[in-house]
């Protein structure tokens, strides 16, 4: 008789398990309250509560409330103290809230030094346009790690914000911001040029959709993008005034049309082609980065055992007498500009490599053909980091995590074998063969996933390399005048 049947005879049934509402694992560090009846004060102190009931918090989407700069400082002064700063918060939405100047600058104050907030979406506020203000913005988002920003839908915060943020702009991790719909006019047009043109841009992508920005104001920005910008790969430009006809705005002193008699469309061909231009350059500058990292680091790495001198006289150019006989040996650029040791090569063979005995220029001059499209100074950066024993990777065990995230459309997740690359392993572990070589726990052995549904760890990490040595985008060496037409 099982225990079935002797609960029966008891009179006992069990209770029946209520089945628990299914929640995504992904979304458990989310906190979504869209037009949720949040308002001030009160509204603030319950997302805190919810952000406090959570091991983990990585989102907060609160579009559509009323917390206003009360709110908006009683949130982000929470999240801008010690308990809060627990919270690896990457994406925070804000759109439509009612906030003003005040509560702006209590952002700021979470923004200082933050380096894990990514995405900040303030779109449809109450900012308006103070340069103080966006001098504070720019500052923090310097200091922070911030990668896209949207202010949308401010009209108020017109061409005095825009000039005195992109005056101090400097961020290298910033990707993407959005101006559409911000009261610009083509007075915001010199700045804008200004910041596009200069070494401290990084940006990606630029939406200026909605503004006054007139022909001859959108053709000084495309211009500026031809001359000089190759960063940009993706602008926005609907409906500022690019379509309508030439006005009184657009005459000069003497009656000409400043418009030059171009038409909205070549400016969009232009646009386009440009923009493409860039896309391709940043394609080829990344392939051509991380395959000149892959032979810098066999062949500028210095250990004792490879780079030891052979044991046979030096013959100096210089005196006995001069330091440059003693020459040290800790940095690949240690060496260059110095009088360089000649070794008399032995009659019977080495072990040394024959490369590594060339003076230090003549091995990066070398090494600068597999990549000629780079600038010197990004062929710089790589070659330091390919040469510095601190940047190499730490050694890991047999069976390691973090590695690639299998696919969970494909059937190789759940199926085992080498075949399918699992072994019924959990997700992002290595089986290392102990002949050499791994498994890995991607689909058929792409990174991505068959169906391309779950980011690389790999992929994310290149891109981070890519970034931390300038490697994003082309750079352009010349020494002249832009270009006029």
């Amino acid at each position: 008789m099982d225990a079935f049947t002797l609960s029966a005879l008891h009179g006992y049934a069990p209770p029946r398990r209520t089945n628990a509402p299914k929640v995504s694992l992904a979304t458990r560090s989310h906190i979504e309250s869209m037009d949720a009846g949040l308002k001030s004060i009160s509204g603030a102190q319950e997302v805190i509560k919810d952000i406090l009931s959570r091991r983990s918090v990585t989102k907060l989407i609160l579009g559509h409330n009323e917390l206003g700069d009360d709110g908006c400082e009683e949130l982000f002064g929470f999240l801008s103290s010690e308990d809060g700063r627990k919270y690896k918060v990457a994406e925070i939405s804000l759109n439509s809230n009612g906030i003003g100047n005040r509560g702006l600058l209590a952002i700021c104050r979470y923004l200082r030094d933050n380096t894990t907030l990514k995405e900040l979406f303030l779109q449809n506020n109450a900012f308006v346009g103070d340069s103080n203000v966006a001098m504070v913005f720019a500052l923090a988002i310097n200091s922070s790690r911030l990668e896209t920003l949207s202010l949308a839908s401010n009209a108020a915060l017109a061409d005095v914000f825009v000039a005195n943020f992109l005056n101090k702009l400097d961020a290298p991790y910033f990707r993407e911001i959005h101006f559409s719909v911000c009261g610009l006019t083509r007075e915001a047009v010199i700045p804008l040029v200004k910041y596009l043109t200069s070494a401290q841009c990084s940006l990606h992508v630029l939406k200026l959709n909605g503004n006054r920005l007139r022909i001859p104001g959108v053709r000084s920005i495309v211009r500026a993008i031809r001359d000089a910008n190759y960063t940009l790969v993706r602008m926005e430009l609907y409906a500022t005034g690019i379509r309508q006809e030439a006005d009184d705005s657009d005459m000069s002193s003497e009656g000409e049309d400043r418009s030059g008699g171009v038409r909205w469309q070549d400016i969009e061909v232009d646009l386009r082609r440009y923009l493409t231009r860039n896309l391709t350059l940043k394609y080829d500058v990344e392939k051509e980065a991380l395959a000149l990292l892959r032979y810098s680091r066999i062949l500028l790495m210095r250990p004792k055992s490879r780079d030891a001198l052979p044991a046979t006289a030096i013959v100096s150019p210089c005196s006995e007498s001069c330091s440059c006989v003693q020459m040290s040996g800790n940095t690949l650029f240690s060496s260059i500009g110095q009088p360089y040791p000649l070794p008399i090569i032995p009659s019977t063979p080495s072990s040394y490599f024959p490369f590594t005995r060339l003076p230090t220029e003549l091995q990066l001059h070398i090494l600068s053909f597999l990549a000629p499209i780079l600038s010197n100074g990004q062929r710089y950066r790589i070659f330091e980091y390919a040469s510095s024993p601190a940047t190499l990777p730490t050694l890991l065990p047999c069976l390691t995590n973090g590695g690639c995230i299998p696919d969970p459309a494909s059937p190789q997740f759940t199926m085992g074998g080498p075949a399918a690359g699992g072994f019924g392993l959990s997700p992002g572990l290595t089986f290392r063969k102990r002949g050499g070589g791994s498994i890995s726990a991607c689909a058929n052995g792409r990174c991505m996933g068959a169906g391309n549904s779950v980011l690389c760890r790999r992929e994310h990490e290149r891109s981070q390399w890519l970034a931390s040595i300038g490697c994003t985008a082309f750079e352009l060496e010349y020494e002249g005048t832009i270009m006029q037409d």
